[in-house]
């Protein structure tokens, strides 16, 4: 079995797929950075366009076809969304992408859309508006410290505490240059609920982790976490989206009370750890690939924490390489 990873420069990425070869499968590796950890790490890797590049489909397909590739599992939302609307595309020449339709993708990729279906479905969710609602004095009461994060973005990146009007005046000015959301600021304990579902939505495993310690948007410190009404609210998430595939919820739980904040449709930077508590979601997904009836998780080991470091990859360039890096 042979699967195409996209976006293996990230360091997390380099976890899921040691798991994937354990089990025998070949992973064909690419990145639009050439200086990317993964195309060091795979023997096969290419360099690729941006996911939101109009040569980056084609450029996929074409590696596919070269490496006869059973599946492709994507990393970041820009690659997602794009194989998401050519889906059709990548099945009708045998190749399975491991992604949700593009009708939930298109939700779950933008904040201020994934906020009304929390309220449509009676999710709990904090208070959220559009930072232009806000800035045109539309009649909204708000308490700081408030939340200003992009409306389409990832990885933390952009995401401001604001403390008070200042703040805000200067944030607006001087920061966000795209569309942002203001967000109640809900204090609590962080958590990240993995959710792996078969290709037709049925859900297979849910593991609940709490971030002890985050770098860069990704859980460095965590510690699986069993909480029934965490997972409850996971599953009917999960069942009204129609997830396919894997997925992480993101929520802060304020005195016993999970307030839900974000949806990703891929593994995400700690999803390492509940592949290491419950091995049916490596299991599932190599079942699914090949055709075979998943089998619904057991359970996954509770209490099980996890600690991170670094790791490096040392490499001799030749002189004309190391001229362009």
């Amino acid at each position: 079995m042979k699967i195409l990873r996209t976006a293996t420069g990230c360091m997390a990425s380099i976890g899921l797929i040691n798991e994937l070869i354990k089990k025998g499968v070949e992973i064909v590796c690419v990145d639009a950075n050439p200086i990317s950890v993964g195309l060091y790490y795979c023997p096969k890797k290419y360099v690729v366009p941006k996911g939101n590049d109009p040569n980056f489909i084609p450029e996929i397909l074409k590696i596919c076809k070269k490496e006869k590739v059973d599946a492709i599992l994507p990393g970041p939302e820009e690659e997602i969304i794009n194989i998401a609307k050519n889906k059709d595309l990548f099945l009708s020449e045998g190749i399975l992408p491991i992604v949700s339709d593009y009708k939930t993708v298109e939700i779950v990729s933008d904040k201020w859309k994934t906020y009304k279906f929390f309220v449509d479905n009676n999710i709990p969710t904090p208070k959220t508006y559009k930072l232009e609602d806000i800035l045109n004095k539309e009649n909204i009461e708000f308490d700081f410290p408030i939340i200003l994060k992009p409306r389409f973005g990832r990885g933390g990146s952009g995401v401001y505490v604001i403390e008070d009007t200042e703040d805000l005046t200067y944030y607006v000015t001087k920061k966000c240059k795209t569309d942002y959301i203001v967000q109640e600021y809900i204090k609590g304990v962080e958590y990240t609920i993995d959710i792996f579902s078969d290709m037709d939505g049925n859900v297979l495993s849910i593991v609940p982790r709490k971030r002890l310690s985050v770098e860069s948007g990704i859980s460095v410190k965590s510690i699986t976490s069993y909480n029934e009404k965490i997972i409850k609210y996971a599953e009917k998430i999960s069942k009204k989206l129609n997830i396919k595939g894997p997925a992480n919820i993101q929520c802060i739980l304020k005195n016993n009370k999970p307030y839900f904040i974000e949806i990703n449709p891929r593994f995400g930077g700690g999803s390492i750890l509940s592949i290491k508590a419950d091995p049916t979601i490596i299991e599932n997904l190599i079942r699914i690939i090949k055709g075979e009836k998943p089998v619904p998780s057991k359970g996954f080991k509770r209490n099980l924490l996890m600690l991170r470091y670094y790791s490096e990859i040392f490499v001799r360039c030749e002189d004309n390489e190391s001229s362009d890096i």
